[in-house]
């Protein structure tokens, strides 16, 4: 839990403090006074004065905001700083100022993975491990061992890559072109089809849902489902499952045929635990999925560790081959966030993908447990929502605001007063309904069953 915090405290604070940088250090640069540079809301917990800005540091890292000298405030302005207000900078520097925030944190995100491009980029090898019986992608063509070279044909060079292809590809009733290299060598190509995902299934499982995983899943239990058929029948987490009706299992895939096609009927199950080997009497719960009937142990394997390790690849860059991958993956990032967010907005994906600060949180305690090396990638992905979060055309965010200026540019008037402050509340009203929804979707993960 303190790792969580302290992860989440350190994550938010660095990205919120490089947003509202970004406006400052523009803001500056076009003459504009800055007030107040404010890092989280609530209870100021430290504040200090430089130069001409107050500095604050307040209880809750969620977000900051700088206060630029302003006469649509109502303060009074003296005469001699009138030209430093910001209302009064031309519509180009306005924007430079709102856009400044957005692009510091896509600035972020390509540093940080130049950085980590220049010690080797660690990656999965696009190699199938398991695919799973009667599966989307077995019925596709997927075999164990086939290695995906291309997709639509973009190349494909990690299993990373091979998700957000997909995961970019899903929502549309498409049918995705792959080609794969099979054991022997040989080339092949084959069609996806994504048209029967429903929209809750398109999501960062996407992969094990069609039915792939990158390595072989060994017959070591790593999860047993409370209240489950495995848990009544005794089957413990490190157990080691043997055989099923007294055949001997030569991998997970034999457990997933014989169970899928066993709802309600009486399976014998033999495994080992510390040396000796037990057995005991099961009956999978029956469960409908897609309108087929199969059934379910409740058990989860863990994969097999020596294949794991021999799939794995660290890509070497050099200075400029190193900032070319920083921007590329920035790009894709920015890209497919975009692209997920339209296709929520249309109802292709669902809304339950939104995540709010306790997903957000959980996934920074996750990537710092697995090293510093997945908390700065964990760090990107998170720079890169906020920056694209931050452009969306509603009044109250960076865009909605660079909108405004956009149309002052281009008609040479600024939007009246009232039109703005009525944006404002609308802004307000949708940015509010967003924090709800992704709220109700961290308690509901927490909570499924509630």
């Amino acid at each position: 839990m303190l790792i969580t915090l302290l992860a989440f405290v350190i994550a938010m604070g660095l990205l919120v403090s490089v947003h509202e940088y970004g406006h400052y250090r523009v803001a500056k640069s076009c003459g504009v006074k800055v007030l107040v540079f404010s890092i989280g809301f609530g209870k100021t917990l430290w504040q200090w004065q430089r130069g001409e800005t107050l500095w604050k540091i307040g209880m809750f890292p969620l977000g900051g905001y700088v206060s630029m000298l302003d006469e649509r405030e109502g303060e009074p302005i003296a005469a001699a700083e009138l030209h430093r207000a910001f209302n009064r900078r031309p519509p180009l520097a306005k924007m430079a100022i709102v856009i400044a925030g957005p692009l510091a944190n896509f600035l972020l995100a390509i540093l940080i993975y130049w950085g980590l491009s220049l010690s080797g980029v660690e990656a999965l090898k696009p190699v199938i491990g398991f695919v799973s019986p009667a599966s989307t992608a077995e019925k596709a063509g997927f075999a164990k061992g086939d290695e995906v070279i291309s997709l639509s044909g973009a190349p494909i060079f990690s299993w990373d890559e091979l998700q957000l292809g997909l995961l970019e590809h899903s929502g549309n009733a498409v049918t995705v072109p792959l080609q794969l290299r099979s054991i022997n060598g040989s080339a092949r190509d084959i069609s996806l089809d994504l048209s029967r995902l429903s929209k809750d299934e398109i999501d960062q499982q996407l992969l094990a849902r069609i039915g792939i995983s990158p390595v072989p899943l060994s017959l070591r239990i790593a999860q047993v489902v409370a209240k489950s058929a495995a848990d009544q029948a005794g089957i413990m987490v490190g157990d080691v499952l043997l055989a099923i009706n007294g055949v001997p299992l030569r991998g997970w895939g034999d457990v997933q045929a014989k169970v899928s096609g066993s709802a309600k009927q009486t399976l014998v199950i033999s495994w080992k635990r510390n040396g000796q080997v037990l057995e005991q009497t099961v009956f999978p719960q029956a469960v409908v999925e897609k309108g087929r009937t199969v059934g379910k142990l409740g058990l989860a394997p863990f994969p097999d560790v020596d294949a794991w390790q021999n799939q794995k690849i660290v890509r070497q860059f050099g200075l400029v081959e190193g900032l070319q991958y920083a921007v590329d993956k920035t790009w894709q990032g920015s890209r497919l966030t975009v692209i997920m967010f339209w296709k929520m907005l249309t109802g292709l994906v669902s809304v339950k993908q939104v995540s709010g600060p306790i997903t957000i949180a959980t996934y920074a305690g996750d990537s710092a447990r697995l090293g510093v090396n997945a908390f700065l990638e964990y760090l990107c992905i998170i720079s890169i929502s906020l920056g694209v979060l931050n452009l969306l055309p509603l009044p109250v965010l960076d865009g909605g605001h660079l909108m405004y200026h956009t149309v002052e540019f281009l008609t040479g008037r600024r939007l009246p007063l009232q039109a703005e402050e009525f944006g404002q509340r609308v802004g307000i009203a949708l940015l509010l309904g967003l924090m709800s929804l992704a709220l109700y979707n961290d308690i509901y993960r927490l909570f499924p069953s509630q």
